[in-house]
């Protein structure tokens, strides 16, 4: 069973949201667009240690749309479903048999929800399975089954990357359990120390951490991964996995397999062994048990991570076999997992947004130019608020230039300058519009950018060509310098005297054939002085100023 959906409503800062998970949800968004808010209320609805949140005054969403109100209801709601027809019928999943709601092809649903409200002063807090029109199910043993649920799935969060470093080990021995379940706690502590004291030491001092020593601490480490892991299903044939176990079951990598391949440095080493250790540590002191299939939420592993480890931990991360819920504002990391499981949070007055790339809205050929051409060379494209679409390298220098010459800083904008003429027109507008990223397209005005404009109109609909679409007066943009005022700096290139009569185009070309185009292009900035705006032709600075007001949301 995993976590399809959750649905949260006037808690701290989400006025109202809806968010799908896959296998792997990667999410990213400004700072104050609800991140923290989402994984607070996964952690309060899935506590590890199955206790239930009594909800604060500071919790319920306050309105600032709407004068600083305070809204006295919150509401959190998760959707489960099977991973395959039957899982059902398991032994963990029987007591669940008056709360499963029966959906399409034999899947087997549910809907849990945590809600509270705001009456006379007091807080009432609730709890509820519900069916597919959101009426509650009536069942005497809501608090048991919600505890059970904590159970089964908990949440499992590990902060950052920061949190990979040292924390003291808790005693997870409650003093309840039989001789041998403390037995068990009390070595599994015992081991945990010992983990930490070598994280410690390679963090610290590790020229005098032996290879003895590192290889015997993962041998320590190979109990606990046994106890919190299950990285294939047990007791089941090849063919039965195949055909009802979800890929990351029948897949999963031992993450000790990586820990002892000898190309593996001291570093990389570290940053698996804090992950590991880090995610058996973020259970709380509670021990989970071993029908226990946590959800983790990673945030921002990027934190304090060399690129190179970064990649390492996230080629461990990708094979844990659970669902795994990452944030991130790390562009290199956006631009390896699939495209598919990015969510970007847009907050709006009346919502948190989630944006995505629906699996098949590109198809392998789309994917691959955009992977290749702008996640890859502009990783900062996926966190950018609006995309500046121009034909060629030329239009990529003088917009950046001129940009700053009228004192907007695009790069604090949230504006990106995207040359598409490699990777198509189209790839790049889908993968705009499922982000919810503005977009405005220069075209010249040759044949070619004539067809890219006709591109642009036939996909518009109601919106206004103005918004979208700019074409140049003239068959390319040094054509049209030329004609505003830069004939004067083309000549000079050319080395063609001011009063001989060459047409512009031989000008323009003898400029180019002398001069690469990155040359040509900071010349024109050059040429443009600093102190007089006025001398940047007209339409090139309506168009930095569309695309700027696009990015700060202002139609």
């Amino acid at each position: 069973m995993q976590l399809n959906r959750i649905e949260v409503s006037g808690f701290r800062g989400i006025k109202r949201l809806s968010l799908m998970f896959d296998e792997l949800t990667v999410l990213i968004g400004e700072n104050a667009w609800g991140k923290s808010s989402l994984l607070d209320a996964l952690s309060i609805a899935l506590s590890p240690d199955a206790k239930f949140y009594n909800f604060k005054f500071s919790d319920f969403h306050v309105d600032y749309t709407a004068g600083h109100t305070k809204m006295t209801q919150l509401q959190i709601v998760l959707h489960w479903k099977e991973d395959y027809p039957g899982e059902y019928k398991l032994r963990k999943y029987k007591c669940f048999a008056p709360i499963w709601v029966e959906g399409n092809e034999g899947i087997k649903h549910l809907y849990y929800q945590v809600d509270s409200i705001v009456k006379d002063d007091k807080i009432i807090n609730h709890r509820a399975f519900l069916d597919h029109n959101g009426q509650i199910i009536d069942c005497d043993d809501n608090d048991k089954l919600a505890r059970q649920l904590m159970i089964l799935h908990p949440i499992v969060r590990i902060r950052d990357a920061r949190r990979l470093r040292t924390e003291p080990v808790r005693s997870n021995g409650n003093g309840n359990g039989n001789g041998h379940n403390e037995k068990i706690n009390a070595e599994n502590t015992r081991i945990q120390r010992r983990l930490e004291n070598t994280c410690e030491r390679l963090m610290t001092r590790p020229g005098h951490v032996s290879p003895e020593e590192i290889k015997s601490s993962i041998n320590a480490l190979r109990t606990l991964v046994d106890h919190y892991f299950a990285f294939t299903p047990h007791n089941r044939s090849t063919e039965f996995n195949r055909a009802h176990f979800p890929v990351r079951a029948q897949y999963a990598i031992n993450p000790l397999e990586q820990l002892t391949q000898p190309q593996m440095t001291k570093q990389g080493r570290l940053v698996l062994m804090g992950l590991l250790n880090a995610f058996i540590r973020a259970r709380g002191p509670v021990e989970l048990k071993r029908i226990s299939r946590p959800i983790m939420i990673l945030e921002d592993p990027e934190g304090r991570l060399h690129p190179t480890i970064l990649h390492q931990a996230w080629s461990f991360i990708m094979n844990m076999p659970m669902q795994k819920i990452l944030t991130t504002n790390s562009p290199d990391l956006t631009s390896v997992v699939p495209l598919h499981t990015i969510k970007k949070l847009i907050r709006e007055p009346d919502r948190t947004h989630v944006y995505s790339i629906l699996p098949k809205r590109l198809s392998r050929d789309e994917e691959r130019r955009v992977t290749f051409h702008v996640r890859l060379h502009r990783p900062n494209a996926l966190f950018a608020r609006a995309w500046l679409l121009v034909e060629g390298e030329t239009e990529v220098w003088l917009f950046n230039e001129f940009a700053r010459i009228c004192g907007y800083n695009l790069a604090a904008e949230g504006v990106q300058i995207i040359e598409f003429a490699q990777s198509g027109l189209k790839p790049l507008i889908k993968v705009a519009r499922s982000l919810g990223i503005e977009w405005h397209l220069v075209a010249d005005g040759d044949l070619a950018g004539k067809k890219y404009a006709d591109t642009v109109r036939n996909i518009l609909g109601t919106e206004a060509e103005r918004h979208r679409l700019t074409v140049l007066p003239n068959r390319d943009i040094e054509h049209f310098l030329f004609n505003n005022g830069y004939e004067p700096l083309f000549r000079r290139l050319a080395n063609i005297p001011h009063d001989t009569q060459v047409p512009p185009k031989k000008i323009i070309m003898r400029a180019l054939k002398r001069h690469a185009k990155p040359d040509v292009a900071l010349a024109m900035v050059e040429y443009t002085d600093e102190d007089n705006i006025e001398e940047i032709p007209l339409l090139l600075r309506w168009i930095l100023k569309r695309i700027v007001a696009m990015s700060r949301g202002v139609s």
